[in-house]
């Protein structure tokens, strides 16, 4: 039991590894691979939605879990993000715990304008990302606070998934890579 327990949370922090550089060019099936990780995430988000529409809170464990994924994926698929993110040889986990939890706003803002330096749909969905963190509901305010927040969250979740869609759409097969086409 200790073994398998052992062995799922070294699956688990494998996740949160700090992701390679990304590559000069991405092969068809690195491409493909990567828009099914966009696409899965979109359902995630969805999931979200739908719960955060019915009245749950979500809860920081699972954003702030979700989250450092995204962003690990996006930022193997974007060199500046990379580079801002993990600066210092640190983890998603570590940028999330500093920089952005000393000062979200700056680090939103940041991302908002390094979107207009190149990689927009990816850095947008890394900032949105962010913002979804901080209107997470707390459970000891008001009713009144928490559908506001709620409310909040859900609108960063809608901007979330349309630019997760944006990135899956922008990494769709080219024509020369469908099936059935040869160069």
């Amino acid at each position: 039991m200790r073994r398998v327990i052992a062995a799922l949370m070294v699956a688990a922090l494998m996740g949160c590894a700090a992701p390679p550089p990304p590559p000069p060019h991405m092969s068809a099936e690195e491409r493909e691979e990567f828009r099914q990780e966009m696409l899965a995430n979109m359902e995630k988000v969805e999931t979200f939605l739908q719960k955060t529409r019915r009245g749950i809170n979500l809860t920081e464990i699972t954003l702030g879990w979700f989250t450092m994924i995204l962003l690990n994926e996006l930022s193997a698929h974007d060199a500046g993000l990379h580079a801002y993110i993990l600066h210092d040889d640190a983890t998603t986990e570590a940028y999330l715990r500093t920089d952005f939890r000393d000062n979200p706003e700056r680090e939103i803002a940041t991302l908002n304008q390094m979107a207009f330096q190149g990689e927009a749909n990816i850095r947008l969905a890394a900032r949105e990302a962010l913002v979804c963190l901080t209107t997470i509901p707390n459970p000891k305010s008001s009713e009144a606070e928490q559908r506001e927040a709620r409310t909040e969250l859900a609108a960063a979740l809608l901007k979330l998934k349309r630019h997760l869609g944006r990135i899956a759409a922008d990494h769709l097969p080219t024509e020369t890579e469908l099936p059935g086409t040869s160069n």
